[in-house]
């Protein structure tokens, strides 16, 4: 017996242990003991009913854990659809890139395939042919300002170009109102009609001026050399008479008038071209000092009420 106690220790021991674990781990808890002076019957009844508890947990368990499975399932399905409808995506983002490249490569003048001339050597610029649009290529050219893109219509806005700020405008009135670009027409005809109000108050001083400088630039062509109308300004209003030796104004030939008409208008021009001089030099000066001249302070005046009505 004292030598099988070593062996028999070493096997028993190991043993208890992992019984006890599997005990501990995996099984169930054990019903509490039979208390004092319960009867055998009393503690049947007590284990068929806890053995109903614990059915009653398995079939709980089981059914979420079929739950979890067809939950699983149905999100293991979803990403597979999902992933179809990726490949899906990128496969049309694949081909809409390369269509996108090859039309950029079309436009882009650094991209365009080279063609050598016939009979010339080497690569310099007399050597390849300029590239001749197709028909294909002549269609696609823009027919009217709509269809430039924002960049362009910002570029050619910023250098003063009408149409293209017609267009900005366009496109602003789309973006406020949510409406078509031909509806944007209609309220754009309306802006108008509002903005030419004044237009007659607003224009009169360039209209006058416009009158008056053609109405002087006519008078002094005969006042300087029509004999008729010379000769009644020469005598009734600038009293000269007649050169010496003339009795007749029809004695003198147009130069001859001229020269004789240029003693008393030469002041006159020149003091008037001199004024106009003059005035486009404070135009110019003002300019240079950021002042606004008479035509911007009636465009903002305009822009401003404008915008307050609408």
């Amino acid at each position: 017996r004292a030598g099988r106690a070593p062996w028999r220790r070493a096997v028993v021991m190991p043993c208890g242990a992992a019984w006890r674990r599997l005990s501990t781990e995996a099984a169930p808890e054990l019903p509490p003991p039979p208390a004092e002076g319960e009867s055998m019957d009393t503690m049947l009844r007590r284990l068929i009913e806890d053995q109903e508890g614990l059915r009653e947990q398995l079939r709980v368990h089981n059914s979420l854990a079929r739950k979890r499975n067809d939950l699983l399932l149905e999100s293991l399905k979803e990403a597979a659809q999902e992933r179809e409808e990726v490949k899906d995506s990128v496969k049309h983002l694949t081909k809409d890139f390369d269509i996108l490249a090859e039309k950029f490569q079309a436009e882009n003048v650094g991209s365009r395939p080279r063609i050598q001339r016939k009979g010339v050597e080497g690569k310099g610029a007399q050597s390849r042919m300029a590239l001749r649009p197709d028909e294909e290529y002549a269609m696609r050219q823009p027919t009217h300002v709509c269809e430039l893109p924002h960049q362009s219509l910002a570029e050619m806005a910023m250098l003063g170009n009408h149409c293209a700020r017609r267009e900005r405008l366009l496109r602003e009135v789309m973006c406020v109102d949510g409406i078509t670009w031909g509806q944007a027409h209609e309220v754009l005809t309306k802006l108008d009609q509002f903005n030419e109000k004044y237009y007659w108050i607003e224009t009169l001083p360039y209209r006058i001026g416009i009158i008056t400088a053609f109405v002087s630039g006519i008078a002094s062509i005969f006042l300087v050399f029509e004999p008729g109308v010379a000769q009644w300004y020469g005598l009734s209003v600038a009293g000269e008479s007649l050169p010496e030796g003339v009795k007749d104004i029809s004695e003198l030939t147009i130069n001859q008038v001229g020269t004789w008409t240029w003693s008393w208008m030469e002041p006159i021009l020149g003091t008037a071209s001199f004024v106009l001089l003059c005035a486009q030099f404070i135009r110019a000066q003002g300019t240079k000092m950021n002042m606004q001249p008479y035509n911007k302070q009636v465009m903002d005046w305009r822009g401003g009420r404008v915008a307050k009505t609408f």
